[in-house]
């Protein structure tokens, strides 16, 4: 059974996640389920006319001109919102710092301020724009940098003003890297103790890698979670190789007595396949019942 709110985190950053989240929303939505996602901090996203965007991707690995939701939205044609944009691809806190350590003119911020309401009009009608709509970056220009990105309760404001205005059956809540990454003084598990409505609303399916490596990672993260009262849905492997190792296969079974293993996700799917092909397909990659 998916829960009301399913966070969708990893054991370390560049696990699947993303696609992870395509996948879950296309299996649910071929059952009759209304999904939406939403990504309460989203970092590295650039526009693809940034001035500065060759040097930023000589200077890092992971800069990318589509948001996980924008690229969500692609894939399924669900609406997908981000609350935060950043536009260094670190962890949130220091890139919230080094979005205004920039010295942003007043006519820098201004633009900011413009940018598009992140709710669609009609709920019903989803294009490029309004699927993967984002808020504009909020004012880091204070002495106290950090404690101006979002609360938790901010957060779950924003989730649940997403939940009343598309009137759907379950929220897909993509976190950043792992579940204990810093938001600014919390953590995803603080974002789902505000979404809880009581015994199993709130649940988190972990992606994990096939690698060797995975059974300890994929442990830590279920004990913190388990700690924090958010119980572990099921595991997805974001990322199964075309030719699985013994390890591979090994690692499934072992992952499997951790927590119910909901499937894997072939590698590179997000690139290979069109929206036709990807719903038709991610309904077969999971059994989420």
């Amino acid at each position: 059974m998916i829960p009301r709110f399913l966070l969708v985190t990893g054991t370390d950053t560049g696990v699947g996640k993303t696609i992870a989240t395509a996948a879950l929303a296309a299996a649910l939505t071929a059952v009759g389920r209304r999904v939406i996602m939403c990504k309460p901090i989203q970092t590295g996203r650039i526009r693809a006319d940034d001035p500065e965007r060759e040097q930023l991707e000589s200077d890092y690995s992971d800069v990318v001109t589509e948001s996980d939701a924008e690229a969500v939205a692609r894939l399924t044609g669900i609406h997908a919102f981000t609350n935060t944009t950043l536009r260094l691809p670190m962890a949130p806190v220091p890139a919230a710092k080094a979005e205004w350590d920039e010295n942003k003119s007043a006519d820098d911020k201004s633009a900011d301020a413009k940018s598009a309401d992140p709710w669609p009009a009609d709920p019903e009608s989803v294009d490029d724009e309004s699927a993967g709509a984002v808020r504009p970056v909020p004012d880091f220009s204070g002495a106290d940098r950090v404690s101006n990105l979002p609360s938790a309760a901010e957060h779950v404001d924003f989730i649940r003003t997403a939940l009343a205005r598309t009137d759907a059956d379950h929220v897909l809540v993509e976190g950043s890297g792992g579940v204990l990454v810093d938001f600014g003084g919390l953590t995803l598990a603080d974002i789902a103790a505000g979404l809880s409505e009581g015994e199993n609303s709130v649940g988190a399916a972990i992606v994990v890698r096939s690698r060797l490596g995975t059974l300890n990672h994929t442990a830590l993260t279920a004990e913190a979670l388990e700690r924090r009262r958010v119980s572990t849905t099921g595991i997805i492997i974001g990322s199964w190789p075309e030719k699985a190792s013994p390890v591979d296969r090994d690692n499934w079974a072992a992952l499997s007595a951790m927590a119910p293993v909901l499937g894997a996700i072939p590698a590179g799917v997000g690139d290979r396949l069109d929206r036709n092909e990807f719903t038709a397909r991610a309904p077969g990659w999971l059994r989420l019942s």
